[in-house]
């Protein structure tokens, strides 16, 4: 009896310190295994942060690039140096013409417009002015606007000219510059051909 005591009391204690190693393994892997999700939450949140910002970045690029199209379409090109100046040219007398082309007759007679010297003034910006003189009795008239190229071929450029008086006047002039003389031929829609050159 007093052998089986002991036994017991050991089987007991053996029992008991089993009992609070496998609790305490238990416990120390339940705690790992949090610690692994906790850390792995966090690099997927990271990540998803890092996903965002990479997109936010990327449509923030798509966006100047669209806004850098959008000002490059607008951007009208202008005249390089070379061609920038003042353009002369004297228009003969000539009969005014009605919309078929024909001579515009009022009470019977035809209307006579007179010679008028021409000055077109192309500027950096796109920028055109007109001074047109009657050489009759020598009345000017100025004229301002913008200009745009419509053409520009190896060996002519043609410029559209859009002008305006200030007040009712609105006329459009095409100019065709040849590249190497700088001359040229100015067409106005219900006005004769005239001929144009760089004088300075």
């Amino acid at each position: 009896m007093s052998n089986y005591n002991p036994t017991i009391r050991h089987t007991t204690y053996f029992t008991l310190i089993i009992g609070t190693l496998t609790i305490t393994l238990f416990s120390c892997g339940s705690g790992k295994d949090e610690s692994t999700v906790d850390i792995t939450e966090k690099v997927a949140q990271e990540l998803k942060e890092e996903e965002k910002m990479a997109e936010d970045a990327t449509k923030e690029e798509a966006s100047v690039v669209e806004e850098t199209v959008k000002i490059s379409d607008n951007k009208t090109e202008g005249l390089s140096t070379e061609f920038l100046g003042n353009y002369h040219g004297i228009q003969p007398s000539y009969f005014m013409k009605n919309q078929y082309g024909d001579d515009a007759v009022i009470n019977g007679n035809k209307i006579p417009i007179p010679s008028s010297d021409y000055k077109f003034l192309l500027k950096e910006n796109n920028v055109v002015r007109l001074q047109q003189i009657n050489l009759e009795n020598n009345s000017r008239y100025y004229y301002e606007g913008t200009y745009r190229i419509i053409s520009n071929e190896s060996n002519t450029i043609k410029v559209e000219c859009s002008l305006s008086d200030g007040q009712y006047s609105k006329p459009t002039y095409i100019l065709t510059i040849n590249k190497n003389d700088k001359k040229g031929i100015c067409n106005h829609k219900s006005e004769p051909e005239l001929s144009i050159e760089k004088i300075k």
